[in-house]
């Protein structure tokens, strides 16, 4: 039998405490009735009463979403899968059609990298790899035979070597782009994953890695069913692209690779990247990947790479180039020949001398006399020339939003390069910002504690001033203690999606759903503990009228309530209108849900306090309470709940010590479209891993940072 899910088991415990608690609320009450009166006891039976609406509405949707999950788990028919598949394929090729754009790798045309088999010592037997003959070669700007290639291979596992900055990852792109280009009858999705993040040893089995990056990535396969993402990785309908083994701590590197060949099926193919000399390390320490052919690249030579670079320049510069093409050509600039073999080198010198608009002549005439000082120098002028180059245009999705004075746009890229390095990884997750930034235990305690007496100062108001001071402070001591129980304020990001456009049914569904079961379930027992705690006390007669008053009260609360969670249930089920999971993508949703989250929660807590309130003080005076209550309870349970809120405390602590701008994602979508940035899933990467290092060295954007990224 499967191990049930770990929020489970906490849900379970929780429920079953709130039974316990309110079985001794009942027995509390008897007490109150037969010795403080019946006043006494009804106002601690609105207390009970709501509470009870509010636990049953919370386990209604609890018990809704767990039989959803059960009847979604049933196995998907192949009909089913075959639409799944279809919409990650147009999804997958609409985000790195998009992504291929914006790093340009088709203008003026793709580099011509070749590619060639690399020492047999990296790879499996020939036999095994290809049985009918080893064999593989191609170039980056023919990807059609390239990928020929790939197929050809029996398996079609390859793993894409290469130094820094010798375009593995682009090659990998360009494969993907191609393969779904033009696909064969079968073939599974490519999708490239970045490695960063697997841990082997919580998760040995590469499919259920892959199958949480899935549902994290792509929210739309979860409206085809909850186990779609689960079915497409187990049953071969995916190809993964796993991009970086390299950036892998040294202790996965050879665990990865034993279980990739531990965990993956004979039919299942696999594209892999990584840095030769890491690579090389960790294969000769283990094992090779099974049936994994490798490749490198080789060398661009000074006349590729001045071909190139004379299909980039512009007429109008062309004079200007004409020197620095010929010592190309003529083989007299072997400094900067040295420095565009690798394609990082060719793109640097077209970014910032081509692209940016700089005089060529110092890359020929010996002001740097080695590759590194050259490469240095268009690192240093690389945001410059960005900047120049592509200007503010309002409403293009390939040109920022604001303009930038370079120096700032070097130190803010300089903190986040040095926190990525401090913490060992090339992806920047937004939802990770907030882990050196507030200490966890600190902002739990405040915020329980901010609940607690927002508690004790409604429900104790007709009670003495110590008395309410003290049932605030146990109530914000048990919030501090459940929410310490939660791991971390790193939060993953929730998903939100609002869409009404042939959706109408499905909120209509939920909301009727919910409210009226939430009215029953919460009216039914109000009536019965009001009516009970009457009789009890005062003879049958009252408590006939106690009940039907409580009856009322329940059917509003949990009406009130259940609306409440059915709108947040309608909000949390993602739409197949959903695009692939993208840094702003995810702020926005889980954004959204978190207000939608604090609404629900603060009018489902509110109204009920607010009506029971209400009893002695007043409708009006006890709803302005109730709600006060209840939205100041929702806003501040968010902060901890929600990963957006963090965040923004995060980044505005930085933004006033001056570390980053206020406006710190709108800034990483301009400094992506300005080309310094890329994007995978919903990871900010620096465009090179090279420009990472060099902006973390940097002494004109040092200062210290601690904590992790």
């Amino acid at each position: 039998m499967p191990a049930r899910p770990h929020q489970d088991r906490w849900l379970d415990l929780a429920q079953a405490c709130a039974v316990v608690v309110l079985l001794v609320g009942l027995a509390l009450l008897v007490v109150v009735g037969l010795t403080e009166g019946v006043g006494k006891a009804s106002t601690w039976a609105s207390v009970l009463g709501t509470s009870l609406a509010i636990v049953s509405a919370i386990v209604l949707l609890d018990t809704s979403r767990r039989r959803r999950r059960a009847v979604a788990a049933a196995p998907a028919a192949p009909e089913q899968l075959a639409q799944a598949a279809n919409v990650l394929a147009g999804i997958v090729s609409e985000q790195w059609r998009r992504e291929a754009e914006a790093r340009a790798l088709g203008d003026p045309e793709p580099m011509p990298v070749r590619w060639r088999l690399s020492e047999p010592a990296m790879m499996d037997h020939p036999q095994v790899i290809a049985p009918g003959g080893l064999a593989f070669s191609g170039r980056s700007d023919q990807m059609t035979p390239l990928a020929g290639e790939f197929r050809r291979l029996d398996r079609r596992r390859l793993v894409i070597t290469g130094g820094p900055g010798s375009g593995k990852t682009t090659l990998a792109v360009q494969l993907l782009l191609e393969l779904l280009t033009h696909p064969q009858p079968g073939e599974p999705v490519p999708v490239l994953f970045s490695l960063v993040g697997w841990d082997p040893q919580s998760q040995p089995r590469v499919q259920d890695w892959l199958t949480a990056r899935l549902e994290q990535d792509y929210p739309a396969l979860r409206s085809l069913g909850a186990n779609t993402a689960r079915a497409l990785v187990e049953r071969g309908m995916i190809l993964p692209i796993l991009d970086g083994l390299d950036e892998v701590s040294d202790q996965y590197r050879a665990e990865i690779i034993a279980r990739l060949n531990a965990s993956l099926a004979a039919d299942t193919g696999l594209i892999l990247t990584s840095r030769s000399t890491e690579f090389s390390t960790t294969v000769t320490a283990s094992d090779v990947l099974t049936a994994a052919a490798v490749i490198a690249p080789e060398p661009l030579s000074a006349t590729e790479a001045a071909a190139y670079l004379r299909t980039a320049v512009p007429p109008n510069l062309s004079a200007s180039w004409s020197p620095v093409l010929a010592a190309l050509d003529t083989g007299t600039a072997a400094t900067l020949a040295q420095l565009v073999s690798r394609p990082l080198g060719l793109w640097l010198v077209r970014s910032v001398h081509i692209d940016g608009r700089l005089d060529p002549a110092p890359l020929i005439d010996d002001t740097y006399p080695t590759a590194g000082a050259l490469q240095a120098h268009l690192f240093d002028e690389l945001i410059p020339a960005a900047i120049r180059s592509r200007p503010p245009v309002a409403a293009d999705p390939l040109r920022p939003d604001r303009s930038y004075h370079p120096e700032d746009v070097r130190r803010w890229l300089g903190y986040l390069a040095r926190q990525m390095t401090a913490a060992g990884t090339r992806d920047w997750r937004w939802w990770h910002l907030v882990r050196h930034t507030i200490n966890a235990s600190l902002f739990r305690l405040v915020v329980g504690l901010v609940v607690g007496l927002s508690f004790g100062l409604t429900v104790g108001r007709d009670f003495d001033p110590v008395f309410a001071l003290a049932v605030g402070l146990v109530v914000g001591l048990a919030t501090w203690l459940v929410f310490g129980l939660t791991p971390g304020l790193a939060k993953e990001p929730a998903q939100a999606d609002m869409r009404l456009r042939g959706r109408s049914a499905e909120l209509r569904q939920s909301l009727a759903r919910f409210g009226l079961l939430g009215g029953l379930i919460g009216g039914l027992p109000g009536g019965l503990i009001g009516g009970l705690i009457g009789g009890l006390t005062a003879g049958p007669p009252f408590g006939l009228a106690v009940g039907r008053s409580w009856l009322k009260l329940g059917l509003s609360v949990g009406l009130t309530a259940g609306l409440a969670l059915g709108l947040l249930e309608f909000a949390s089920s993602p739409s197949i209108a959903q695009r692939a999971s993208s840094p702003m993508g995810s702020l926005r949703g889980d954004r959204a849900l978190s207000t939608v989250r604090a609404v629900t929660f603060g009018l489902a807590v509110g109204l009920p306090f607010g009506l029971m309130v209400g009893l002695t003080d007043g409708l009006m005076d006890g709803l302005m309470v109730g709600l006060s209550f209840g939205l100041t309870a929702g806003l501040t349970g968010g902060l901890v709940v929600s990963a957006w809120a963090g965040f923004c405390i995060a980044s505005l602590r930085l933004a006033a010590r001056r570390r980053l701008p206020l406006r710190l994602m709108g800034f990483l979508q301009d400094a992506y479209r300005l080309g310094l940035l890329r994007i995978v899933g919903s990871s900010y990467q620096f465009r090179h891993a090279e420009l990472q290092d060099h902006l973390a060295r940097d002494s004109r954007t040092q200062r210290p940072v601690t904590g992790s990224c």
